[in-house]
């Protein structure tokens, strides 16, 4: 049998078309999912910081349809008593004064249960602005200091 020699035109029009549709057949990665395991009113601050940061994951309300699930212990509270502040601020050591409010979190992998990230966040100040404070610390850093280099490592 013999074999034809193919034409240079033929040839490029052929690996444009490959190359065109693995282009169009390539599927963008989904973002992760991934449910929220808090209490209720930190749950939805957390979520709606994770949204307002533009964090790239899905947030689920159904926990078997997660691929991650974000726990986070209590939120601790503490408000600095009137006679605390006064005193604190006569030593001119103001900061502080209003309380403080900390919280840790963990990310884990459903399928296998390891942590994958955890990070601990104590901002100086306590009630509504506290917990605003530590769900939005909370989200840059998974933001930062996990999926996007995640994303690095999978490249």
């Amino acid at each position: 049998m013999k074999l034809r020699k193919l034409s240079a035109p033929l040839v490029c029009c052929l690996v444009l078309i490959s190359s065109l549709a693995n282009f169009a057949f390539a599927q963008p990665s989904a973002p992760p999912t991934v449910y929220v395991d808090a209490a209720k009113g930190f749950q939805t601050s957390l979520t709606a910081a994770i949204i307002r940061k533009k964090v790239p994951i899905t947030v689920v309300t159904d926990k078997a349809n997660a691929e991650y699930v974000l726990k986070a212990a209590p939120v601790d509270s503490k408000d600095e008593s009137g006679a605390g502040k006064i005193a604190r601020c006569l030593f001119l050591d103001c900061i502080g004064v209003n309380g403080y409010s900390e919280v840790s979190v963990q990310l884990t992998r459903q399928k296998d249960t390891s942590v994958v990230w955890a990070y601990q966040v104590r901002k100086a100040n306590s009630g509504p602005l506290g917990v605003q404070s530590l769900s939005e610390a909370i989200a840059k850093h998974l933001n930062n200091d996990y999926l996007k280099k995640r994303d690095k490592a999978q490249q």
